[in-house]
């Protein structure tokens, strides 16, 4: 009878199913009329779970599986305070072998321990039950009561006060209870149940990017106005949500319009809008444009939004238009107008909020504008390095010397010859940069860059450069046109905030350095930079970043996992700075830098290391021994961890501007140095060894000898796998000239930078300041004061003769100081040497004038002008090539402020030639034959006398005018005389003229004089 009876019953099942009120799950009224929980495709077969809460202790429940039978499967939810499956109370809805599915309460034991189901009669807790297995789905919906049991408290108990995860899963049931899902499980964001409807702000970023423009953005619009975008992966398809005010206090015909444009304004755009039309019930989305500044309907836009907008839904509620559809943005063929996404183009989105009438939306009420704006970038906010390691390598610097102001870059392999690169960085203003070069040697110099830059206030964007290194650095731009190698570019400047991204083609080009050619089995060391851009005419380029710059250790491209550190050095040793004068010979420029030398004979020595430094890896402590206190050439010992190498002694060498390996320096340095200790204790790194030298068949390593005085020049810094990188201005230090056997010197740099400082101050103040001086006067004010001749000679002739003087006292002090510090050698190698000569024929030169002034004739000889033609000739030439030599000084010898420097050097004479010139023509164009002056009498009367402006005559020792008094007011040609005192007038000012171009060319000269003297002692000095 029992079998004839579960017969019947599996035979009549289906049946009685279809009798229950048959339904499926509705999606159209998710965040409308309830909330919803519905998971990706890709994370379950087809579930969900809707939710309406009717009071605190009602809750209306729907859930749904697709399945392909309902006996012994379920789908069930459960209230979570975490994100976490265990000790959460759960409804389900569910079919226990044969028996029709129906909604029941089970709960989730501890984590890993399964589901149990909730012993007892709980069928008073469900009403208005429906339930249905059809076309594959599997559905319950109900009216359950949430206000908990007193008999069991695994029953579900709603809180108000509390946001729920919902964990939804689907799979296999018993009796017993609900069996392991698999897979087939999701989580919710946390949530109040309450909130069954609307915009969600909390997944902006996280499955969705969402733009909301804040009241500065907008007209008359608080807030409260935005959009989200969710790109459906695998089609041409953008789930949109767009919002904003509704003011229905005179009709619920409103819209929120979302306008997609290239340029921030409103015409030639695209719309899509949530608008409730005349006769409509809800809000939906439709397509408009707007052709200029209004709005216009699109004939025959309902048959293109029936195709194109898929579950389309909209309400207005609690003064607010909300619409959410699925809108295919490929476009359609026969509507330009119909918006169609380009995925290379980042969009300013526009919104506008107003009432709409029979013809359509009516001019808005208020609007608001959005930052550039991609579509598929969900955070919306640049660079994400919750990918880092992961999917793209990264490289983000702390280090820098002059701060690194947040720059960054990743990159991803897409093939053999394409990356995705992306760079970020703080940059307040257009005119700047953010670049990463691609080195094989640790070094900026020589390599292809990628950089975003903007040039003459332009906008940003992603090119090639090439960073030259010779006799000096330049930074080369694209000789083709490289803009198709960067596709799917992005480029976002956003409150001070510069981020870039793009495809980039890098498979190089033999008609343009700069193309980076990428080859995947090279490890690259990636150099990071910001700073200002130049643009001079036509030419641009990147400028110094001032210390804004890191180095990363070098790497494979496609290992996206940065290297690891090198373990930390296990060995002891310690630097001993009590054994310094006494056992050792020691250089302490700072107090956590220090170099020691012991020579134990003339083919040996033992050297020590110890800095300060964060790590024990990728960090260097550099010796280079110079005898000319030149950073290059020079041969250098250092103790460095090259990336993620272990600590160790090297050799290297100095070059041009940069450090250099050394090839096969690895099997020379194992016969070379020896006996070797290394340490990291209290942030310290240590080494000392024994180094062989007695030299090598290759000259770039160290070779010592005896009676030479060397300079010691010691540098810390950063090193990558291909060598040191970059010390830095404050990371450099120079010693006095010194012997290695003079255990006693200390090594102290200041006496040596002292006099060389010295040297250039004392050469600037006498070329830059006192020798222009003395031009300008002679040159300018000979007829200035003719009756104040203290010690019987014009004012014009001391200042000429005291300011020369003074010069050559500086020059002769400059060129003995200089001396001192060469060791009294002369040295004639490189611009060191150019600068030497030309500064010596300018000196001797200088010198030469006292001389020759000595054996000028007298003024009424008429051999005086060949005395001034020689005397002025050789002047002017001194002077040229003082001024040549300071400017090699300025360019070569420092390593900052290099064109600043030149320009200054060059304004003095260029001053002394432009006014020159000036009042040559002046004197031709202004009658200024005479000078008037005023003289008070005894009796406290002015008189007027005129003085002719050439003297009447001139001896070795005087010069004498011929003074013509003026006629008396009773004189019959009263008259004429009245007529003549704006004349004299007129010569008084172009007198006074004169000498105030004067004072302004000598405050020239002595700000010049002191700027280029503060500059030169900073640069010397290493800042």
């Amino acid at each position: 009878m029992t079998i004839r009876f579960l017969l019947v019953f599996a035979l009549i099942q289906p049946i009685f199913i279809r009798c229950q009120q048959p339904s499926k799950f509705d999606a159209s009224q998710c965040e409308i009329t309830k909330g919803c929980h519905l998971p990706e495709p890709k994370d379950s077969v087809g579930m969900g779970v809707a939710w309406n809460l009717l009071d605190d202790e009602t809750l209306e429940l729907e859930l749904f599986v697709n399945t392909d039978q309902a006996n012994g499967r379920y789908v069930a939810v459960g209230f979570s305070d975490d994100d976490q499956m265990g000790n959460e109370p759960v409804i389900e809805c569910s079919a226990i072998a044969q028996q029709p599915p129906s909604l029941k309460f089970s709960f989730d034991k501890a984590s890993g321990k399964g589901n149990e189901r909730v012993p007892g009669d709980f069928s008073a807790h469900f009403s208005d039950v429906s339930t249905s297995f059809q076309d594959g789905q599997l559905y319950c919906k109900g009216t359950v009561k949430v206000s908990g049991s007193s008999g069991n408290e695994k029953v579900f108990k709603y809180d108000p006060s509390k946001e729920y995860h919902l964990l939804l899963a689907n799979g296999k049931t018993t009796a017993k209870g609900l069996g392991y899902h698999k897979s087939q499980s999701s989580v919710s964001r946390k949530l109040r149940l309450a909130e069954n409807s609307g915009f969600d702000k909390t997944q902006c970023g996280k499955s969705k990017g969402c733009t909301m423009p804040d009241a500065g953005s907008c007209y008359n619009v608080d807030g409260g106005i935005g959009a989200s975008y969710r790109p459906i992966e695998g089609t041409q398809n953008i789930e949109f949500e767009i919002f904003g005010p509704a003011n229905t206090s005179a009709t619920n015909d409103v819209f929120v319009a979302l306008g997609f444009s290239d340029d921030e304004f409103m015409n030639a755009s695209s719309v899509i809008e949530c608008s409730q039309l005349p006769g409509e019930t809800n809000p939906t989305m439709k397509f408009s444009y707007n052709p200029v500044f209004n709005n216009t309907r699109i004939a025959g836009e309902e048959a293109i939004r029936a195709k194109l907008i898929q579950q389309s839904i909209g309400k207005i509620s609690d003064g607010t238009v909300y619409c959410k559809g699925i809108v295919n943005v490929g476009g359609d063929a026969n509507e330009p107008r119909i918006f169609k996404w380009n995925k290379d183009q980042g969009y300013h989105l526009l919104f506008a909020a107003g009432f709409t009438n029979a013809n359509g939306l009516t001019p808005h009420w208020g609007s608001c504008v959005s930052i550039l704006t991609f579509l598929d970038q969900l955070d919306n906010i640049g660079f994400n390095d919750a990918e880092c390691g992961v999917k793209k390598g990264c490289f983000q610097p702390t280090d820098c010397d002059g701060g690194c102001d947040e720059i960054a870059s990743s990159w991803q392999v897409l093939s053999p010859n394409k990356l995705h690169v992306e760079l970020t960085g703080k940059v307040a203003t257009t005119n700047k940069y953010v670049a990463m070069g691609f080195s094989t040697n640790g070094r900026m110099g020589n390599n292809s860059v990628i950089e975003c830059s903007s040039f003459d206030n332009g906008k940003f964007s992603m090119t090639f450069s090439y960073n030259l290194v010779n006799a000096h650095y330049s930074n080369l731009r694209p000789s083709t046109d490289v803009s198709t190698l960067f596709s799917n570019q992005r480029v976002q400047f956003v409150d001070g905030v510069l981020y870039c991204s793009a495809d980039v083609l890098v498979e190089g080009n033999a008609n343009d350095q700069t193309v980076f050619k990428y080859e995947p089995d090279t490890n690259y060391t990636m150099v990071m930079a910001t700073g200002e851009t130049k643009t001079n005419g036509t030419e641009m380029g990147l400028g110094y970043h001032h210390g804004k710059r890191s180095v990363a250790p070098a790497q494979l491209l496609s290992d996206y996992i940065p290297p690891t550190a090198a373990p930390p050095p296990s060995g002891g040793g310690s630097f001993d700075s009590s054994a310094c004068g006494k056992t050792k010979g020691c250089f302490e420029p700072t107090s956590g830098d220090a170099v020691s030398y012991r020579v134990i004979n003339p083919s040996s020595i033992e050297f020590e290391f110890s800095s300060t430094q964060s790590s024990p890896s990728g960090v260097y402590l550099a010796l280079g021994f110079t005898t000319d206190g030149q950073m290059s050439p020079a041969n250098v010992i250092e103790c460095s961890s090259l990336g993620n190498q272990a600590l160790s002694m090297k050799f290297s060498a100095n070059s041009g501007y940069s450090n250099s390996r050394i090839a096969g320096e690895e099997a020379i340095r194992s016969q070379y140095i020896t006996d070797t200790q290394t340490s990291y204790t209290d942030g310290k790194i240590y080494c000392k060894g024994t180094v062989k030298s007695d030299g090598n068949a290759n000259a770039q390593i160290f070779k010592y000898t005896p009676d030479q005085k060397y300079i010691l020049i010691v540098a810390k810094g950063t090193a990558s796998a291909g060598g040191l990188g970059y010390h830095g201005q404050n990371n450099k230090y120079r010693s006095s000239p010194l012997l290695l056997t003079d255990l006693s010197v200390n090594g102290s740099s200041g006496s040596t930078v002292t006099l060389v400082m010295l040297h250039a101050i004392f050469m600037t103040v006498a070329w830059m300041t006192m020798v222009p001086t003395a031009v300008i006067f002679a040159r300018v004010l000979r007829s200035s004061w003719p009756t104040l001749k203290p010690g019987g000679l014009l004012i014009w002739f001391h200042i000429h003769r005291g300011a020369n003087l003074i010069g050559i006292a500086l020059m002769i002090a400059g060129f003995v100081l200089i001396l001192v510090h060469k060791d009294w050698k002369f040295v004639t190698a490189g611009w060191g040497g150019k600068h030497a000569i030309i500064g010596i024929i300018a000196l001797c030169l200088a010198w030469l004038q006292p001389f020759i002034s000595t054996l000028r004739c007298s003024p009424n000889d008429p051999r005086r002008p060949i005395f001034n033609y020689i005397h002025r000739g050789i002047g002017v030439i001194a002077m040229v090539l003082a001024t040549t030599a300071i400017c090699i000084a300025g360019y070569h010898f420092t390593e900052s402020r290099n064109v600043v420097q030149l320009v200054l050097a060059l304004i003095p004479i260029s001053v002394i030639f432009a006014l020159s010139i000036f009042f040559i023509i002046f004197n031709n164009v202004v009658d200024v034959d005479t000078k008037s002056f005023t003289k008070q009498n005894g009796n406290n009367s002015a008189r007027t006398e005129d003085i002719p402006m050439r003297p009447t005559s001139k001896t070795e020792t005087e010069t004498t005018w011929t003074i013509r008094s003026p006629q008396s007011a009773a004189s019959p040609d009263s008259d004429s005389s009245r007529n003549e005192v704006p004349l004299e007038k007129k010569r008084l000012w172009v007198n006074r003229f004169r000498e105030l171009v004067v004072y302004g060319a000598v405050l020239i000269f002595v700000a010049i004089g002191t700027i280029l003297s503060v500059f030169f002692a900073l640069g010397l000095n290493g800042k």
